[in-house]
């Protein structure tokens, strides 16, 4: 008996949009994005296999549900560690858009009359948003040019798993020191341990330094170079960072309460243990 095709082939996921992102394929190579393109990538659905992964606790912490559902949602991203973070909002917002729909539903409480309010917001207007921003990549200090990129997922995800457990060691070992001298040594350690991070957050964007009409890409030399550098490079490179990351967030969403008419704003998370729930 011939086989014939199952008819539930033409009933298998179809795109349901197509992302520009942000960054424009700039730091991106065939390895990371199909056919190194950048444009018109098709966003599929989640599957249920891939909403379940949100609410596995390990798979959130390690990063693996978002690096999964990238792979699963978007297939042209073929790494999605690789991704920078300036793409990874726009990339959360089209797997939520083409899972759920193209709004949300945001609560809010009242910073007046603390009546809870909801709101649903439009998540187009974000992927407009991001598409006309800019990434300053260079950073000029007196005669050099140091150039700067975003981190990649799999950096920023070590950097935060990092974070989390300094913030947890300051949370649950702090209560059991009774000796006040030893609290204050174990919490101001901890404070430096997050210092040297986030200044190491900073410094892990340099991509090369530019001087006397030379380009040093080493990663060696330039962390050599700016671990001895004077105060004053880090902290511009520090400002424009800073700058990027603000420009880079999503927007603040104007709401009015509904018992008293008070203005807000609210700013949705992207928290994968709520944004990829459907409302």
């Amino acid at each position: 008996m011939e086989k014939t095709e199952s008819p539930l082939k033409k009933y298998r996921r179809q795109p349901k949009l197509y992302l520009n992102i942000p960054s424009n394929g700039k730091w991106y190579n065939e390895k990371i994005l199909a056919e190194n393109t950048y444009t018109n990538l098709a966003v599929f659905s989640m599957t249920a296999s891939d909403e379940i992964l949100f609410k596995t606790p390990d798979a959130l912490i390690n990063g693996d549900a978002t690096a999964k559902n990238i792979s699963s949602c978007i297939p042209a991203i073929l790494d999605p560690w690789s991704i920078k973070t300036l793409d990874l909002d726009a990339i959360l917002i089209a797997i939520r858009m083409s899972s759920y729909g193209e709004t949300m539903n945001v609560s809010a409480k009242c910073k007046k009359c603390s009546a809870d309010n909801q709101y649903e917001v439009e998540l187009q207007k974000y992927l407009d948003y991001f598409s006309s921003k800019e990434f300053e990549d260079k950073v000029y200090y007196e005669n050099f040019v140091v150039h700067i990129e975003p981190l990649s997922y799999k950096k920023w995800t070590e950097i935060q798993k990092q974070q989390t457990a300094y913030q947890r060691a300051l949370n649950l070992t702090v209560s059991t020191i009774t000796e006040e001298d030893e609290k204050e040594k174990f919490i101001q350690d901890v404070i430096d341990k997050i210092n040297v991070l986030v200044a190491r957050a900073i410094l892990d964007q340099v991509v090369a330094v530019e001087v006397d009409e030379q380009v040093e890409t080493n990663r060696k030399e330039i962390d050599d170079f700016l671990e001895q550098a004077e105060v004053g490079l880090f902290h511009e490179l520090k400002k424009v960072i800073e700058k990027n990351t603000l420009e880079w967030r999503i927007p603040p969403e104007e709401i009015k309460c509904n018992e008293c008419d008070h203005e807000d704003t609210v700013r949705i998370s992207l928290d994968t243990s709520d944004f990829f729930v459907q409302g």
